[in-house]
């Protein structure tokens, strides 16, 4: 609705501005023929902002580094772990899948493996049990990134992290924490969440 508005407002200014210049050339007593027509029709002018909308559409895309501003493959996940034994030496175990948009993340081995190069928001919160102090390292390919720690005292706490950070085709994000310490799963308070905000190249 406002690209249509906008149109009719370019065209009207064409028409205004060649009006203008027909009056100041007739002021001068200059002579124009049938083809010097300072008149555009309604359709060329019509056609020359759609070429330039179109212009600037693509222009608009190559700078976000993919074909369009939405990813081509929506992908997004969130879920939470009921996982009440001690933390193993290795992913934690988010096992309740609320949303897995695309399939990427597996909740057997609790890793997100992002489905195609882009800037992705990762996100993980965690609560350690009563008398739990736990260390939770967000990795990618195994490399830290962040860490999270929850002291586990005599009130809940939660703590969290949120990454927004650029991902190639096959890297796999994850989050381990202090092997044989318990979460809290009382309540759904240890989450796991990701979501593919644009697709393409980022640095």
């Amino acid at each position: 609705m406002y690209r249509t508005i906008l149109v009719y407002l370019c065209i009207g200014l064409i028409h205004i501005i060649y009006k203008v210049k027909c009056d100041l050339i007739k002021r001068e007593n200059k002579q124009l023929d049938g083809k010097q027509c300072c008149y555009r029709t309604l359709d060329d002018a019509m056609t020359e902002i759609e070429d330039l909308a179109g212009k600037l559409d693509k222009l608009r895309n190559k700078s976000y580094g993919c074909k369009e501003n939405t990813p081509e493959h929506p992908t997004a996940f969130t879920v939470l772990s009921t996982f009440s034994s001690g933390l193993p030496n290795g992913p934690i175990p988010f096992d309740k899948v609320i949303a897995n948009v695309g399939n990427s993340y597996n909740p057997s081995t609790g890793k997100f493996t992002a489905p195609v190069s882009g800037l992705y928001s990762i996100s993980v919160s965690i609560m350690g049990l009563h008398g739990n102090s736990i260390h939770v390292k967000i990795r990618k390919n195994g490399q830290e990134l962040a860490r999270l720690w929850t002291h586990g005292g005599g009130r809940g706490e939660v703590a969290s992290h949120t990454l927004n950070l650029p991902l190639k085709r096959g890297d796999q994000m994850w989050a381990s924490g202090t092997p044989g310490k318990k979460i809290y799963v009382g309540e759904p308070y240890n989450v796991f969440s990701g979501i593919l905000i644009a697709s393409g190249k980022f640095n």
